[in-house]
């Protein structure tokens, strides 16, 4: 069985990704820029492959199974040219040499944003991502499947290094208050779209996303080009439906 390129897979997302695809017995491959640390069973980690630099990675795409990205920088970030470099540039750089290669599966990480100017930079590269993703169908030229995930807030432990972050602790509580106020919050939105669109959404867990992928890479239920946001992925289950 061919194996799956998870790109950004020593992440907070990329390493869930690599877990759930490896717990499933699906040959998966870890790419970062970063030195292997071999810290995950059943993941193949590999180490200088750069998403900016084409040539690091170009080869390791013939006969893959799938590709996953996971790439990018956090949302704060305020130098333009920089932050559409990492989430845009990067994501861009693998979907095309993926459509060279005619992988027929792809997994984007993206997200749910609001349009606050504050975030500009970073919302214009993953919008440019996305919009690459979308039409991976048309480079390809046949039959292909396609799946971005758009999640607001992730919810989950995060690891720095050594430092383990509980993000969960915050947004677990944030999760359940958002989803049982999830009609007022729609509205609030409709009303005020500057303001709060997507921001009002409840935190997607990291397992979730990573179920959701590991499904649109092995199962054949998610077919074709599809984007599921935290509608889809809040208390996504492993048969690809709602718990």
């Amino acid at each position: 069985m061919s194996r799956t390129l998870v790109f950004g897979g020593r992440g907070f997302v990329g390493a869930a990704i690599c877990k759930e695809l490896a717990k499933r017995g699906l040959p998966v491959a870890s790419l970062g820029r970063s030195e292997p640390t071999g810290s995950t069973p059943g993941v193949e980690e590999l180490g200088g492959i750069d998403a900016l630099k084409p040539e690091t990675f170009d080869s390791l795409l013939s006969g893959a199974r799938a590709v996953v990205i996971a790439v990018g920088e956090p949302p704060w970030m305020r130098d333009k040219e920089r932050a559409m470099r990492f989430n845009g540039t990067t994501n861009i750089n693998v979907l095309q040499r993926a459509a060279k290669h005619k992988v027929p599966r792809v997994v984007l990480v993206n997200a749910t944003m609001p349009t606050w100017s504050l975030i500009a930079p970073y919302r214009e590269g993953k919008l440019a991502a996305e919009r690459e993703a979308l039409s991976y169908p048309e480079k390809i030229g046949t039959d292909c499947d396609v799946l971005v995930m758009k999640p607001a807030a992730i919810s989950g432990t995060r690891a720095e290094g050594n430092l383990k972050i509980p993000l969960w602790i915050v947004l677990e509580p944030m999760r359940l208050a958002l989803s049982l106020l999830s009609r007022p919050c729609e509205a609030l939105e409709g009303c005020l779209p500057g303001l709060f669109g997507g921001v009002l959404r409840p935190p997607v867990r990291v397992e979730e996303l990573a179920m959701a992928a590991a499904d649109a890479i092995e199962a054949d239920s998610l077919r074709g080009v599809r984007e599921f946001g935290t509608k889809e992925l809040v208390g996504y289950g492993t048969s690809g439906k709602k718990d």
